[in-house]
């Protein structure tokens, strides 16, 4: 019988060994065209991931997924250290961001869409680069990635994004790997599905993030529909909505029965938002203030271990594609 897993930073491992899982972090993001314009991006400091690690991990947290693809950040061997230093299970991405993340010289621009799967292959299977921008020399650790990861823009998939989703999709078909995909303000979540269903990706082996910055309940039913994962990050995030959308928008899509098709997260990218930095409030707020408020407001424990344990584990497992072509 096959023994189903993740892929870590330090190995894979079987899916009962997750736990309680932050579905999509930022642990550390070391530069890039993001940070040279917003500088309060810059996670650059691995004792302060550490420290903020562990505070989620008083609260039972045990794995984390970093979120930084390629060329916009990532550093693999800093999510090593910080697994080996916490304990924690550590999954890390390679792909692409928005297009803002690129200057318009960017190599993601001039190779082609089989040179760039080809790449993504090799951080799956071989080893993440540990300079993160895959040029001419490529220096790999042992460390693979474990999620493909693919952009779009506020209402807009650029011509760019959907090159570089194709790429992903062939690495997906050609490694098991999982799909996740940021959505900006929640848009284009049905585009990307549909997008990535014509390059032959089944939407049960895709993520959706950010979907609960646009708390629209009708949507979120739509793209559940297809079959894939729905990631939440916003709790906390007063300046966009408060968190009784996210309470309300959770309820409702277990109400619809989709409580096995919900994540939970983060996106903590901003050190403003970390205490390590000295912001808040904490990446820890998941689990010690949000979780207790869903169970108060009537979300069972029972419904909370799936969205916290179960369905980040089936969301994140390496699939056999050669089962799935044959089902």
């Amino acid at each position: 019988m096959e023994i189903r897993k993740v892929r870590t930073v330090l190995g894979d491992i079987p899916l009962d060994q997750l736990g309680i899982v932050y579905a999509h972090e930022h642990l550390i993001i070391q530069g890039g065209l993001g940070v040279m314009k917003n500088k309060d991006l810059q996670l650059n400091r691995i004792e302060a991931a550490v420290l903020e690690v562990q505070d989620c991990m008083q609260y039972g947290a045990r794995t984390f997924v970093d979120y930084m693809p390629l060329d916009s950040g990532r550093n693999p061997a800093a999510l090593v250290d910080i697994a080996r230093q916490t304990g924690a299970h550590i999954i890390a991405v390679t792909g692409f961001h928005k297009p803002m993340y690129y200057d318009d010289l960017h190599w993601i621009y001039h190779y082609s869409v089989d040179q760039i799967a080809e790449l993504l292959i090799a951080e799956c299977t071989i080893g993440m680069d540990r300079h993160s921008y895959n040029g001419p020399i490529v220096d790999r650790l042992p460390a693979k990635a474990g999620v493909l990861k693919g952009a779009s823009d506020y209402n807009v998939i650029a011509p760019v994004s959907k090159k570089l989703l194709e790429a992903a999709a062939i690495a997906h078909l050609a490694t098991g790997v999982p799909i996740a995909t940021h959505t900006e303000h929640g848009t284009c979540g049905l585009e990307q599905i549909q997008l990535l269903e014509n390059y032959g990706v089944n939407p049960k082996n895709v993520i959706i993030c950010h979907m609960d910055r646009n708390p629209d309940l009708y949507v979120h039913k739509e793209l559940a529909a297809t079959g894939c994962y729905l990631e939440y990050d916003n709790a906390s995030r007063i300046k966009y909505h408060p968190d009784s959308h996210g309470g309300e928008l959770i309820r409702g899509m277990i109400e619809a029965g989709y409580e096995r098709k919900l994540l939970l997260g983060t996106d903590f990218a901003l050190r403003s938002y970390w205490k390590s930095y000295g912001g808040g409030p904490g990446m820890a707020h998941l689990l010690a203030s949000f979780v207790p408020r869903l169970q108060a407001e009537g979300v069972t424990e029972a419904q909370l271990q799936l969205l916290l344990r179960h369905n980040p584990a089936e969301a994140y497992a390496i699939r056999n594609m050669h089962l799935e072509r044959e089902m």
